[in-house]
């Protein structure tokens, strides 16, 4: 991770030079080419070559302490502006053929999504091609493939989706032979974005108990509320609403209101709270709950 901060890391690998070769004159009392000793040039060589090493060991755990800080705003603390504000100039420095810069291009497009910019987290990896990567194609391929699913989705462009999941399939039988963790993954990747589309075409057999068990084991809060907006609007769409169903619409549109963090399932759940008519036509009975119009 230490590509993200290069230039950090230059710099204390600049400092270790000069920290090594400050301990190598100490050492010789200022005594350098002139020392009697044969091998003093290259013990001071040794000098600054460990300070640049031990240097840029610190620069390589400050470098992921910095990152993980930064990812934890996206995906624990579910400020996307702020993750953009802090990570979108530091990944452009990136070098484009690494597998650093489509990571990082994936966790952009993954916070423009949470603000709504469905269009910007398209940009931001519309273009990228991980199979020219120098190293770990084939997870950057998946988190990226993975994504261009979602946003169709979200887009409702559920053709193209379903070009993307066959794509998803496609890297999971490659993954069955060099990384069966990964292979595991997208296996439920694929179920997951599966539900998702029948669940938005309000299909019989959408796999909703699935779906819940998303919300139910989430510790992303985005993802969270993506899911929950989701099978509300499920719930909401189903042909004959019934008021089982109706309530934990409005249950799961409620919670995602209950901790507001700027983000567009937020928005949409208020618009469903105070008009589920969006979806369908509704109207209240006698009992005060509300039903489709006939």
């Amino acid at each position: 991770m230490i590509v993200y901060y290069k230039r950090m890391a230059n710099l204390l690998m600049v400092l270790g030079a000069i920290i090594g070769a400050l301990m190598g004159v100490i050492h010789y009392h200022g005594k350098i080419l002139g020392n009697e000793d044969k091998v003093a040039v290259f013990v001071f060589a040794l000098f600054i070559f460990t300070g640049i090493i031990v240097f840029r060991f610190i620069g390589a755990i400050l470098a992921n302490k910095r990152l993980k800080e930064v990812q934890s705003r996206l995906f624990v603390e579910a400020d996307p502006k702020g993750f953009l504000e802090s990570f979108e100039p530091i990944n452009a420095r990136v070098p484009h053929n690494l597998a650093e810069y489509a990571n990082g291009q994936h966790w952009i497009s993954y916070a423009k999504e949470a603000l709504g910019d469905f269009d910007g987290a398209w940009d931001a990896i519309k273009d990228l091609n991980p199979g020219e990567l120098k190293i770990h194609a084939l997870t950057t391929s998946s988190l990226i493939v993975n994504q261009k699913a979602n946003l169709n989705i979200l887009k409702r462009d559920f053709e193209a989706a379903a070009y993307q999941i066959d794509d998803l399939k496609h890297l999971k039988e490659l993954a069955d032979k060099r990384a069966r963790m990964l292979s595991t993954n997208l296996e439920q990747q694929i179920r997951v974005q599966e539900a998702r589309i029948a669940a938005a075409q309000g299909r019989e057999d959408t796999d909703i108990q699935y779906l819940e068990e998303e919300i139910q084991y989430a510790s992303n809060p985005i993802y969270k509320k993506e899911m929950q907006l989701e099978v509300a609007e499920f719930y909401l769409r189903k042909g004959n609403v019934d008021k089982d169903s109706f309530d934990k619409a409005m249950g799961l549109l409620r919670d995602i209101v209950s901790n507001r963090k700027g983000l567009y399932t937020e928005e949409r759940a208020d618009k469903l709270i105070e008009r589920p008519d969006t979806l369908y036509q509704y109207h209240k009975d006698n009992d005060g709950f509300v039903v489709i119009r006939e």
